[in-house]
């Protein structure tokens, strides 16, 4: 591929990620304001928990919310902002975009109950075990895993709004001021990582063609089993597009274990999460994030197959 044929592939896949993605991005803004804005401070305390019940709770409310880590992420921030604790704000992040109702739907009618069943197991289990983990680092105050700092300045109350606030004496009016302020700052603070993510994913899916993995690395082995996975990350797939890939990838020879785990990859820990997520949870919980759930979809892939067979 020439340099103008790729510069046109990747401004082709950037124009047509951005077009599916954007509308999950802006209705998790919206969400993450609302959150933000109308809940007290300690709301995910009192509501959710903060810990074993609320990492429970967290991964249910995010299994059963449509939209992709786009969507997940501003509300992610939103959650922060009302007390959660780091566990239970990761597991929400994690499990989001895997189990989306709608996607489990798709995922049904495409490759089965089998693989159906396994991705809600599987999701479940690594988003509670990842929270419990988290929230365990945190309250033993791991470096990294603590935020000694409140989670944004920008989520003011009216005692604290400036001119950019523009705060009235009606509650009313004051509180609608808050949101739109927090719409302002959350798209302020995401929207230039949104960007770049995306732009990432796409540079390596015009690089990266669906069918690589299958031509090149075999259909079983660990090594199979690793790079659907380091493949899976970089091509960025969005509410239910891991799952068309998946099938194509069976009949093109990919063993149901490898393609179990790139299944899950592709979506548990894509370039854009990535990128997002360390402004909210931290650079070092994201690497651990990172980390966890590549040795967990490879895991998972290996038992998936154990018992496929």
């Amino acid at each position: 591929m020439n340099s103008t044929n790729l510069l046109t592939a990747i401004a082709s896949e950037f124009i047509s990620l951005t077009l599916t993605v954007l509308p999950y991005f802006v209705i998790g803004i919206l969400v993450g304001a609302l959150l933000e804005t109308f809940t007290s401070k300690d709301f995910a305390a009192r509501r959710i928990g903060a810990g074993f019940s609320g990492v429970i709770k967290a991964t249910f409310l995010g299994a059963f919310l449509p939209g992709c880590a786009c969507a997940t992420i501003p509300m992610a921030r939103g959650l922060k902002a009302t007390g959660a604790k780091l566990g239970v704000v990761s597991a929400f992040i994690m499990v989001s975009p895997l189990l989306s109702p709608h996607t489990l739907f798709l995922n049904y009618g495409l490759l089965g109950l089998r693989f159906t069943v396994a991705r809600i197991v599987f999701s479940l289990f690594a988003a509670i075990i990842l929270g419990l983990m988290f929230n365990y680092f945190e309250k033993k105050r791991f470096a990294g895993f603590v935020d000694e700092a409140t989670p944004e300045k920008s989520n003011a109350r009216a005692s604290d709004c400036e001119d950019d606030c523009a705060c009235e004496t009606n509650d009313k009016v004051s509180g609608m001021a808050r949101f739109w302020f927090s719409v302002k700052s959350i798209t302020l603070e995401l929207g230039k990582y949104f960007v770049l993510g995306l732009l990432i994913a796409s540079i390596l899916s015009a690089l990266i063609h669906e069918n690589a993995i299958a031509e090149y690395i075999g259909s079983s082995g660990v090594w199979a089993y690793a790079s659907a996975v380091a493949i899976g990350i970089p091509l960025y797939v969005c509410e239910g597009e891991e799952i068309p890939i998946a099938v194509s990838l069976l009949k093109l020879g990919l063993g149901p274990g490898p393609t179990f785990a790139f299944l899950l990859g592709s979506v548990g820990t894509c370039i854009p999460t990535f990128i997002m997520a360390q402004k909210i949870i931290g650079k070092r919980p994201m690497l651990v994030y990172l980390l966890f759930w590549i040795v967990f979809a490879v895991g998972a892939g290996i038992l998936f197959q154990m018992f496929s067979s």
